[in-house]
């Protein structure tokens, strides 16, 4: 996909503490505004709409909108979402205020489709894997399309351990229990751009390659890809958790384990993919 393809598609990508919303200009350079995320949602849909107006597209076409779940795309629903105080909100709210066409899916999801079409995962079949941040996103694209359940799919939510520390969703021990931000910052001390200490980088390490070792023998994906801003730890994260998670996925040879790929696009993946998404729309 080229990115003049993409002009007059809005993205928007929310996440639990800022809210991204981007176009490709006309000679194809990514500009995105960021905001705070609104905890009233009304506020929210008011704030995006005007940083649409602000990036001065000539004509929207539509907007792709990537927000925490759970959520049921097809109604543009989201429901009771453990990191934002948002409860059964919809998207056609959005639609309504702007008057211009909104399509809904995952945060997860529309990252996971920036990667696949313009990013890491680029010329691969099918791609799977998490996003780090506030909570523990998961995604599957398969073909340049975003693979749905019946509502979308909470990998960052299976249980790793059930006497675990507790976690938003209500339950104990989730993946997204151990490795989100917010855990790592109840469990340290110290948020993860400011954690320094190996050990628990290892702890943190040894967890994830669980919840990707759980993907890949569920899943078998050509590649497994993370993205998000605890990328930005770099060998700190990455050494041990590729250690583990050879150590731990033994029932595929070497040659078809999945590797395990940091995003290319950085933290720009869920902008992206929601652009992707306002252009392709969905398969389902």
């Amino acid at each position: 996909m080229r990115r003049e393809e993409l002009i007059g598609f809005v993205g928007v990508d929310i996440g639990g503490q800022s809210t991204r919303v981007g176009i490709f200009d006309q000679r194809g350079r990514l500009k995105v505004i960021s905001f705070p995320t609104e905890g009233n949602f009304r506020t929210e849909c008011e704030a995006i709409v005007t940083a649409i107006k602000k990036l001065n597209v000539d004509r929207v076409r539509r907007i792709g909108v990537g927000s925490p779940g759970p959520l049921d795309w097809k109604k543009r629903l989201v429901y009771d979402t453990p990191n934002l105080p948002w409860r059964k909100v919809n998207f056609g709210l959005l639609e309504e205020m702007s008057g211009w066409s909104v399509l809904l899916d995952n945060d997860a999801n529309v990252a996971g489709l920036g990667e696949a079409t313009m990013g890491r995962g680029r010329g691969k079949r099918f791609i799977a894997g998490f996003t780090l941040g506030t909570g523990i996103g998961h995604f599957q694209v398969k073909d340049g399309r975003i693979y749905h359940g019946r509502l979308d799919v909470e990998a960052g939510h299976q249980i790793l351990d059930p006497q675990g520390p507790k976690c938003n969703c209500g339950q104990r021990g989730c993946l997204e229990a151990f490795v989100s931000a917010v855990a790592i910052e109840r469990r340290y001390g110290k948020p993860p751009h400011l954690l320094n200490d190996p050990k628990a980088w290892k702890e943190i390490a040894y967890r994830l390659a669980q919840g990707l070792v759980n993907v890949a023998v569920h899943t078998s994906p050509d590649v497994l890809i993370l993205t998000g801003g605890m990328l930005a730890r770099g060998r700190l994260l990455f050494d041990p958790l590729r250690r583990y998670y050879e150590a731990m996925l033994k029932v595929y040879p070497p040659a078809y384990r999945p590797p395990v790929l940091a995003a290319q696009l950085g933290d720009k993946a869920g902008v992206v993919g929601a652009i992707v998404l306002a252009k392709v729309g969905h398969s389902d």
